[in-house]
């Protein structure tokens, strides 16, 4: 531990006021050592030796370049590098068809929520139709995806989700669709995942956590294996951690090697060897979910379990079939340090998915690659009932709820997971989903599950509503409407609100009691409220870096006393940002001094100045613009 952080520290280095709250939960809502950025001093010194920086990593303090024999005699002698290490690759084994006939589903069966269609029979196995059934589906939650691409704006059962951040670490751009020099299937395997994860499509695949929310990285390269890779995914996990995600849901398992990379071996599956390891378990620590494929090794020569599903604190995902039986090319633990591995499986054979183009869908696929979503999607569901759950305590309620839970071993480990049992492994959960109904006569009805393995206490059911922005609220009790579990008063409650319209922005929560606990919804209310005209506020993240050096022009132009300047800055780099007045004299130094690589919005205040015309100009050690600005009284 360096120093406390506050949020204006955070953000100077990238790191998300909401990464720090999800940080809290494990007691790291402060600045390490590991989140400081690469020195640029360091950087430069390499960049002007003609070496070209592929990425940096801040948890390892390290960079990444392709070098040649010459250049790693010069890198070596930097009185800065410890020691230059070939990035380690693996080659995936491909996820593999098989031929299995689809079959057409339309309306939903009694009791459920949603039309599932095909995707039914891998959603009841794993009893996530009954989380959907009382109204958990994800909200909230920020999954991370680490993939080969995602084409989803096109497909219809991925289109409609809430992506709010993409970024290619192949291509160094924000498109994780396939671009001119992609292979034409390298967006395949990261559609399918994600499909699985949060596709919604009435009628034909409703996935576990379809209202989430998604970032996105592309970080495999699908023709070759080149020694970037693990790097690429070092650093797309590193942004996500950055920006507050909760879940990382990653299908990327390797084993067998390309010729002439230097290659790991079973003995350096340990949880602490792999650069990825390493990476996924500073993940957990920071409070971030991983789930990790297995890999589809079992039959190879290779048979065991591939980095990073090594990685202690994870969750690493094996595959059984339809009727819950092992699947025989799904890896195998343990661990080379004697951990039992995978922690919990779920279905990885003739899964039904999206794959990519509009209305496409397959189920004659089989890897671990298609069980690890399926657990990722109930981890989020989890993760929105129980915001304040650590890594640990959501594998615990994976595990310890799993049909294998008293006796794990290394082929299934703890065994197929149970959604609902998980969601309540912790206590009386309450819905993410609350249901809004208006009546004609102007009466509104907010009703909202609450589930509990105690018994509820009926009276105790409150919904505490606003229709001032939540400066004054008004209590109304909520009675049961539809019973679950009549021996625990488990059920529909529901609330009435007389004279409130569909225009009435009404903000509210509710309050519950089981005899154990007490809880609210959403969880941290009342500084936290659902809203009728929207149930969560919307989540923004930061991309990882821009491609190029940009100053762009202020807003508003003309101003009166604030505007706002914003820049990118593609590389960490020693910035200045001055102001100049029409002949040239500097009337402001806004930034003087390093920032790390990424897009800008600074806010500058010029009530000390007059009237009239200003330039103002931004220049780093590499470049160097100005633009004009009117400042108006």
């Amino acid at each position: 531990m360096l120093a406390a952080l506050s949020k204006a520290d955070a953000a100077s280095i990238g790191i998300s006021e909401r990464t720090m709250q999800r940080r809290a939960k494990v007691h790291r809502a402060f600045l390490e050592e590991d989140d400081l950025p690469v020195s640029r001093q360091y950087i430069r010194q390499l960049q002007e030796a003609g070496i070209t920086i592929e990425n940096t990593s801040r948890w390892f303090n390290a960079a990444t370049a392709f070098l040649t024999d010459a250049q790693v005699n010069t890198v070596s002698a930097f009185p800065f590098v410890q020691k230059i290490e070939p990035v380690k690759i693996f080659t995936k084994r491909e996820t593999q068809r098989v031929e299995t006939p689809l079959t057409k589903f339309s309306t939903p069966q009694v009791g459920q929520r949603y039309s599932y269609g095909p995707s039914l029979a891998q959603m009841e196995m794993i009893n996530a139709v009954a989380v959907h059934n009382i109204g958990i589906s994800g909200r909230g939650v920020l999954v991370g995806m680490l993939d080969t691409g995602f084409r989803w704006r096109e497909h219809e059962a991925l289109q409609n989700l809430k992506v709010i951040g993409e970024y290619d670490f192949i291509q160094k751009d924000t498109i994780t669709a396939n671009e001119k020099d992609d292979a034409p299937s390298q967006d395949s395997h990261g559609t399918i995942t994600m499909s699985l994860v949060g596709g919604y499509k009435e009628g034909q695949l409703v996935s576990p956590a379809f209202n989430a929310y998604f970032m996105l990285g592309k970080t495999e390269y699908v023709p070759t294996e080149t020694n970037v890779e693990e790097d690429n995914w070092v650093a797309a996990i590193e942004w996500m951690e950055a920006n507050g995600v909760d879940v990382v849901s990653s299908s990327l398992g390797y084993s067998e090697f390309d010729e002439g990379q230097k290659s790991y071996t079973y003995s350096d599956m340990n949880g602490r060897t792999a650069t990825t390891t390493k990476a996924a378990a500073i993940a957990a620590r920071k409070g971030v979910v991983v789930v990790n494929a297995m890999g589809n090794e079992a039959a190879s020569a290779w048979h065991y379990l591939t980095s990073p599903a090594d990685a202690d604190s994870i969750i690493s995902v094996g595959a059984v079939n339809s009727d819950g039986t092992y699947a025989g090319f799904s890896s195998v633990g343990p661990t080379s340090d004697g951990r039992i591995k995978p922690d919990v499986v779920a279905l990885g054979v003739g899964t039904y998915n999206a794959i990519p183009g509009k209305i496409l869908y397959a189920n004659n696929y089989q890897g671990t690659s298609l069980a690890t979503p399926l657990v990722a999607g109930v981890a989020v569901q989890i993760l929105s009932a129980h915001p304040e759950l650590t890594p640990l305590q959501v594998r615990d309620a994976l595990r310890n709820t799993a049909s294998n839970a008293s006796s794990p071993n290394n082929q299934i480990g703890w065994g197929l997971i149970n959604a609902y049992k998980a969601v309540l492994y912790h206590g009386m959960v309450m819905s993410t989903d609350p249901d809004i109904t208006y009546k004609v006569d102007s009466t509104c009805e907010i009703g909202m599950y609450v589930i509990s393995n105690n018994v509820v206490r009926k009276d105790s059911i409150t919904l505490f509503f606003s229709t001032n922005n939540g400066v004054t609220f008004t209590s109304v009790p909520m009675a049961l409407s539809s019973v679950v579990d009549s021996t625990t008063n488990s059920g529909r409650y529901v609330a009435v609100l007389s004279g409130i319209s569909s225009t009435t922005n009404v903000k509210f929560y509710a309050r519950a009691f089981d005899g154990v606990s007490v809880r609210t919804n959403p969880y941290g209310a009342p500084a936290v409220l659902y809203s009728t005209q929207q149930l969560l506020p919307v989540i923004k993240v930061t991309p990882p870096f821009p491609s190029s050096f940009v100053l762009k022009q202020n807003y508003p132009n003309p101003f009166n006393s604030s505007t706002t300047i914003s820049y990118d800055l593609p590389e960490d780099d020693y910035v200045t940002l001055k102001v100049f007045d029409v002949l040239g004299k500097e009337v402001a130094t806004i930034v003087n001094g390093f920032q790390r690589r990424k897009s800008y919005m600074i806010q500058f205040n010029a009530q000390a100045l007059a009237s009239g015309v200003y330039f103002y100009r931004l220049a780093t050690t590499r470049f160097s613009d100005v633009r004009k600005m009117i400042l108006v009284r």
